[in-house]
């Protein structure tokens, strides 16, 4: 127990007595309060006045009665604390003692203070740029072969960098670790060519037994294990070279390679004290190696040798700040912030941000594999009736923007007003022979995700349907096992630069919501739609073939879409290179500060 705990035992013990009021208190009620020796006891105390916490004049003689006065307040000592613990880069210390200890005034007075740290810090000798930023969750998890999440996918691509890469403006694939591939005719062949001198951050050169690993390591145990199960042999002619063959012709392969999933790692994960923390502590080849990642915050610095070139800033502080965007105190303005991801559309007009529709949409399933009244072609109907999307829009708000027709963007979003109708749908469920039985909606534990499961819960009931909300961590609800419990699930999908190659998975995937939801027939249906696919060189063609299987998954009401949801990040007019990504994230690596004159 440090000095000011000591400190605010006593303290809180005389909350009624002034500071610099002088009190009478005897030694054994000091003991007895810090639960100590008198020994014990007297060191606090001498402690305590050498901190000039408070002053204590003792009694002559045993039994005799000591003087002692108070100097600091119970909320200035805990906003020193917690202070310093974020000072100390604690900042999940900080919070606990600021949400255990504190009044409201103190927490809005803390995340008040606490905002004037974010944004960008600039040392003047050496010029760091240095740019923090809030966010409501820590990320522990950034091993690429088993990201779940836009976010850790996001961060992913400041870490690590893949063979081929994908521009988004463009519509091709370029080089990246690879700087040349050829392919034989039957496209059961490919080889790469990898760069020279590429380093990972622990200083390890690349090489083709690096990318042998990468790629074995993840057979059979990742949501891309369908495109792995494919791969018949690796083999490395050489240093720098590297082959991959696959019994079916396999069209898709570049544009997989450019995913986050095939981000390279060093065969030895950085080593024996290493590999062990790999997945919150990963070693990538990317513009950022990461210093620090844990409940508190994320911290990555510049790959000072990034073959791409060094990013301009030096560094990047993710602060975890929970439900930032909920606090007492955030008021303060995009150009306090600097940087602020946010899904609220709403905001000044004048404040400088950046947003876009996601592609990509919110989404429930009804589990056919599993016997109960879901099975039942007339409740699906009912409930896909029952739920008023725009109802439901209007009412969270937030980042929810408009009601879907399927996980691709059309360009007619805002016009489209799918059917709702309660009646209607109330003498469906009475048709279709449910007897009031609960069933389960399982989701993912995210705030956003937990109010639309609560509002279609209680739409539900406004219908007669019983719907309990089942929440569990990302990871959890991944297992085919407890997929395989649900009745329903309601998740969300972003599609990412290459929206094929993330319908190829959710389709494919065996830790797919979507797949695990399939009746054997719609299965057999998909896996036909995506064997073609496989072999199909063009992105386009290979995106009909996907809409195919939407349509065929929304006529059979197996998947119902529910909504749209808003991207936006505000920012200060200084930083340049800003732009939003397919996650509605900002690639740092492009970010400058121009200098105000």
């Amino acid at each position: 127990m440090d000095a000011e705990e000591h400190y605010l035992i006593l303290r809180s013990h005389f909350e009624a007595v002034a500071e610099q009021e002088m009190i009478e208190v005897t030694m054994e009620q000091v003991t007895e309060l810090l639960d100590c020796s008198r020994r014990n006891a007297q060191f606090v105390l001498n402690k305590l006045t050498e901190s000039g916490y408070l002053t204590w004049i003792p009694g002559r003689g045993r039994g005799n009665v000591s003087r002692m006065s108070f100097h600091v307040s119970v909320s200035d000592l805990l906003a020193a604390k917690a202070k310093q613990l974020v000072e100390n880069e604690q900042l999940n210390e900080a919070w606990r003692l600021i949400d255990s200890s504190g009044t409201q005034r103190m927490k809005d007075d803390f995340t008040d203070w606490l905002e004037r740290q974010l944004g960008i810090l600039r040392t003047e000798g050496e010029e760091r740029e240095v740019l923090r930023f809030p966010f409501y969750r820590p990320v522990p998890y950034l091993d690429p072969a088993w990201v779940q999440r836009r976010t850790e996918s996001h961060w992913v691509r400041q870490i690590f960098d893949t063979l081929l890469i994908f521009d988004p403006e463009e519509k091709r694939i370029l080089p990246g670790l690879a700087h040349y591939w050829e392919w034989d005719e039957s496209s059961c062949r490919w080889r790469f060519y990898l760069r020279k001198g590429v380093r990972f951050h622990h200083g390890q050169e690349m090489t083709a037994q690096d990318v042998r690993f990468t790629f074995a390591r993840m057979s059979g145990r990742t949501s891309s294990e369908w495109m792995f199960s494919l791969i018949q042999a690796i083999e490395t002619p050489g240093r720098y070279c590297i082959d991959f063959y696959f019994a079916q012709p396999n069209a898709v392969f570049p544009a997989f390679l450019c995913t986050d999933r095939c981000s390279i790692v060093p065969e030895d994960l950085g080593g024996p004290d290493k590999a062990a923390c790999f997945s919150a502590l990963p070693i990538g080849t990317g513009p950022f190696r990461i210093i620090k990642n844990n409940e508190s915050m994320l911290v990555l610095e510049a790959n000072d040798h990034y073959f791409e070139g060094r990013p301009h800033l030096d560094r990047i502080e993710m602060w975890v700040w929970p439900d930032y965007e909920g606090q007492p105190g955030s008021h303060r303005t995009s150009r306090d912030m600097q940087l602020l991801y946010s899904g609220a559309s709403g905001g000044s007009a004048s404040e400088p941000s950046l947003s876009q529709l996601e592609n990509g949409s919110t989404y429930m399933t009804f589990n056919l594999n599993k016997a109960g009244i879901q099975q039942n072609n007339l409740f699906r109907q009912a409930i896909h009736l029952g739920l008023d999307r725009e109802r439901m829009i209007k009412e969270l708000g937030g980042l929810r923007q408009c009601a879907s027709e399927g996980f691709v963007l059309s360009g007619a979003e805002q016009d489209y007003i799918p059917g709702s109708d309660l009646d209607e749908a109330k003498k469906r469920i009475q048709a279709s022979g449910y007897s009031g039985e609960s069933l389960n909606l399982y989701t993912y534990e995210w705030l956003e995700n937990e109010k639309t499961a609560a509002w279609i819960s209680r739409r539900c009931k406004e219908m007669g349907v019983q719907l309990n909300v089942v929440k569990l961590p990302i990871e959890h609800l991944a297992d085919p096992k407890v997929l395989a419990r649900a009745d329903l699930v309601m998740a969300g999908e972003v599609l990412g630069e290459q929206a094929d190659l993330t319908l190829l998975e959710l389709y494919q995937s065996r830790f797919s919501f979507l797949r695990n939801h399939l009746s054997p027939e719609l299965i057999a249906y998909v896996d036909d739609k995506l064997s073609v696919c496989m072999g199909e060189p063009s992105s386009d063609e290979r995106m009909k073939l996907l809409l195919d299987i939407q349509e065929k998954l929304k006529s059979s009401l197996n998947v119902i879409f529910l909504y749209h949801s808003l991207q936006r990040a505000q920012h200060h007019p200084m930083l340049e290179g800003i732009a939003l990504n397919a996650w509605g994230k900002i690639d740092y690596k492009h970010i400058w500060v121009k200098l105000e004159t």
